[in-house]
């Protein structure tokens, strides 16, 4: 097969350090639009299609072909100066440009009596969404994920470290899949922390958070969680914060978190809204 050269589009600081290190890279997962590589020292970044848009650890380029037809998963991985090449894909990365994976949820946070009355009408949208998924739905699949979230809900996790810890262990990798229902929850209750409390406090709940559940679920998941833990954010979720910001349709960015994998979106959210309607008073 002759080789494929695409450009990279953007990439986010984190990427371009893992992009200039010398540790041997293998590939992860290979799916139609994403490209998992880890690295010897675990460390993951995505090859991405740019439908799947920006994300905290991926590399958007682009093209449409399905990566399968182009590449297998013993592909040979290599390295240089200005580039990363998977079998016969040449991805080109000089030009692109840097993506930040932060959201404003400083502002979200200062900001709250903007946007926390429309949470009620989130939750709705959520909960409808949940019901068109049956029981594939990740608050269905069995009752101990039901009642994980609902103790993430109550715990008095600013109090006491060792309930937060308890709470976390419960959802940590529950359920099928690379990113488990109770992980994909984690990661929106990191969310909603940061949109409603002080990044200090938050830190210090997101270390235990990363602590306890990487062990406990799987490469991606962990990556993801990690992530979140930083308050980065695939591009998603800024567009929902922006839209929370700006007292715009929030619709249209909570409809594309909720396309998000099959549950996984859907999770997220369920724990984002627990997370900020238990926001504490300023």
């Amino acid at each position: 097969m002759e080789n494929v050269k695409v450009t990279a589009q953007n990439f986010t600081p984190r990427v371009q350090q893992w992009l200039q290190k010398p540790a041997e890279v293998t590939l992860l997962h290979l799916f139609d639009r994403v490209i998992n590589l880890v690295d010897a020292e675990g460390e993951i970044i995505s090859v991405v299609q740019a439908q799947i848009q920006s994300g905290p650890f991926s590399l958007v380029v682009e093209g449409e072909r399905p990566f399968p037809h182009l590449i297998t998963p013993h592909a040979h991985i290599s390295r240089t100066a200005t580039g990363l090449t998977i079998g016969p894909l040449e991805i080109e990365y000089r030009q692109a440009k840097l993506w930040q994976p932060v959201p404003d949820w400083q502002q979200l946070r200062k900001r709250q009596d903007v946007w926390q009355d429309v949470l009620p009408e989130m939750e709705t949208a959520v909960h409808a969404h949940l019901s068109t998924l049956g029981s594939l739905g990740p608050a269905n699949f069995n009752a101990q994920f039901q009642a994980a979230m609902t103790g993430m809900q109550t715990v008095l996790f600013a109090a006491n470290s060792d309930e937060w810890r308890t709470a976390v262990t419960k959802l940590a990798g529950l359920g099928p899949g690379f990113t488990p229902a109770g992980d994909d929850f984690l990661l929106g209750f990191l969310f909603g922390l940061w949109a409603t409390r002080p990044r200090e406090q938050v830190m210090d709940l997101a270390k235990i958070v990363v602590e306890t559940a990487v062990p406990r679920t799987t490469q991606l998941s962990a990556a993801w969680l990690q992530t979140a833990g930083r308050g980065e954010a695939h591009n998603t979720w800024h567009e929902l914060v922006k839209a929370l910001l700006a007292k715009a349709k929030w619709q249209p960015p909570l409809q594309n978190i909720l396309q998000t994998g099959a549950t996984s979106g859907t999770a997220a959210l369920l724990g984002f809204i627990a997370a900020a309607q238990n926001r504490q008073s300023r």
